[in-house]
């Protein structure tokens, strides 16, 4: 009898572990698979991402965010409003702490050049152009990504007015007007919730 209770618990235990492995497997494979679908790499410039997402090759991730206090209208202000969600998420949710969420970023940012494309591309193909460095290495994401939010400031300043901009998100207008000498810290405002 206790025999075949061990020899019962080994079978379970054995079929247990296969499972598990089997498991595991499936999970590791089907990781995989959203690992690669996601990773597709960014367009190099601005205007070839544009281009992407015209030709449906990239999903067109356009949101204009939650900044104004009504509806923006259709175009340059729901333009500003995709542009100023970039800027929350590179300043308060480090968007630009790996690869991954850079090239996320550039996709993004392109998408909002969807409503407003000529004047978009003019006004943030610099900040694309240097998501894009940092996207391959070549500069420094810390000390990139508050040059990126100052750029992408200045064309939502072109868009719209402080006024139409809820309290939360107006603390941006008008700051790091020098792009090359902006800080995170001069960008963050502890007390405003986003």
């Amino acid at each position: 009898a206790i025999y075949s209770l061990k020899a019962r618990v080994g079978y379970s235990y054995n079929c247990f572990r296969r499972l598990m492995k089997s498991t595991i497997l499936a999970l590791c494979l089907a990781n995989s698979v959203l690992l690669v679908a996601a990773d597709e790499r960014a367009a190099g410039t601005l205007s070839e991402m544009l281009a992407k997402i015209r030709s449906e090759e990239f999903e067109n991730n356009f949101f204009v965010g939650d900044a104004f206090l009504e509806k923006p209208t259709p175009g340059k202000e729901s333009a500003a409003g995709c542009i100023l969600d970039k800027v929350v998420a590179i300043v308060k949710e480090n968007a630009m702490t790996d690869s991954a969420t850079v090239n996320e970023l550039q996709v993004d940012l392109a998408a909002c050049c969807t409503h407003d494309s000529q004047d978009c591309v003019a006004d943030v193909s610099s900040a694309y152009a240097l998501l894009e460095a940092v996207n391959r290495q070549q500069l420094d994401a810390q000390t990139t990504a508050p040059k990126v939010a100052a750029m992408l400031i200045r064309a939502v300043e072109k868009r719209s007015s402080e006024e139409k901009i809820r309290e939360t998100h107006r603390h941006f207008f008008g700051k790091c007007k020098d792009v090359d000498e902006c800080t995170m810290k001069a960008l963050f405002v502890e007390s405003t919730e986003l």
